[in-house]
């Protein structure tokens, strides 16, 4: 089992009175904190025009962060292609990779709002084709070699990025599936899924649908064992002394985070805790909930340990706690 974090950079200034300014300051510090804590990586999320996300370019703060630390893998979840010219989005992650000396986790995904495609004037009903081609194109850039590209969407003359990451032939890569109906064309690509618990499922049971269902298509593409790829699954997690305790510190923040976010509103804290999907309590109760998700096929285990504008010192006790007590019970 695999530990990392991931944030979708939530922030809410005129509730919490925290600049986008502070909270990267304090996500780079928590970056730092969680590579001297042992947790495998840290991935952040691409989003646009709404307190949701506040981070319209992780690459820029990827490369603060791979300037910081020398060992924790940094994860992008996901980079929205139908959004960007896929030549430029290969030279920033690129350009990621070689400043991190090879630890960059690339997420790539076809985007889910609307009101961003409606931001860059891009038709929404378009963004998996938009992806497909894009993904193309991005693939051939990343071989450091001469390329032309003649799509439905780009139409590239022969040309050559001078920037190529040192991880190839190309880094680690996922592609989001937020949907069930999607994972199977997913597996059929021979690329591997990430999700995040409570978007591709609700329950512990239809997560393991989910994975079962990737694996088969997978194995009956003729990939080889999904049992051994890294198949990542972000839940939102507070740990504390107790269960009551994580509730009073962090239930209210997850709650915000909930009605604030940009799609599926109708849901809150006591709705995720029923359906296991939130992770909240002791060290044991915490350990307890991802064996469970374990014996269904989860193997690298992501934390969403910051949300809803929580306390900056909150975050750091969980994630202390988290890889005091709880990491060392999977190793």
């Amino acid at each position: 089992m695999k530990f990392s974090l991931f944030t979708v950079f939530d922030n809410y200034e005129e509730i919490i009175g925290r600049t986008v300014g502070q909270f990267y300051d304090e996500i780079l510090e928590q970056t730092v904190v969680a590579e001297n804590l042992g947790f495998e990586g840290t991935w952040w999320a691409e989003h646009h025009f709404n307190e949701y996300g506040v981070i319209p370019s992780p690459y820029i703060l990827q490369g603060a962060a791979a300037k910081m630390t020398h060992k924790i893998r940094l994860g992008v979840s996901v980079a929205v292609l139908p959004l960007h010219n896929p030549v430029i989005v290969a030279e920033n992650f690129a350009t990621v990779d070689v400043l991190s000396k090879g630890r960059l986790n690339l997420g790539l995904g076809s985007g889910y709002l609307k009101h961003e495609f409606a931001g860059f004037q891009i038709p929404f009903e378009d963004k998996a084709l938009r992806f497909n081609d894009a993904f193309e194109v991005f693939k051939k850039a990343w071989t450091g070699k001469p390329f032309s590209h003649d799509g439905p969407y780009y139409h590239i003359p022969e040309l050559q990025i001078n920037i190529r990451p040192p991880q190839q032939p190309m880094p680690e890569f996922w592609v989001a599936a937020l949907r069930k109906e999607s994972v199977p064309y997913v597996a059929r690509l021979g690329h591997r899924i990430m999700g995040i618990a409570y978007v591709n499922s609700n329950s512990r049971e239809e997560m393991a649908s989910v994975i079962d269902t990737y694996k088969t298509e997978y194995r009956a593409a003729g990939f080889g064992d999904p049992d051994a790829l890294d198949l990542p699954v972000a839940f939102h997690v507070h740990v504390a002394d107790s269960r009551e305790e994580a509730e009073a510190m962090a239930k209210e923040s997850l709650n915000l985070y909930l009605r604030t976010r940009q799609y599926g509103k109708d849901i809150r804290y006591e709705d995720l805790y029923r359906r296991e999907q939130a992770i909240f309590g002791s060290p044991d109760d915490v350990i307890r909930q991802i064996r469970a998700y374990e014996a269904v096929g989860v193997n690298h285990f992501i934390a969403l340990m910051n949300f809803g504008g929580l306390d900056h010192q909150k975050v750091l006790r969980s994630m202390d706690l988290f890889s005091r007590h709880v990491m060392p019970a999977f190793r």
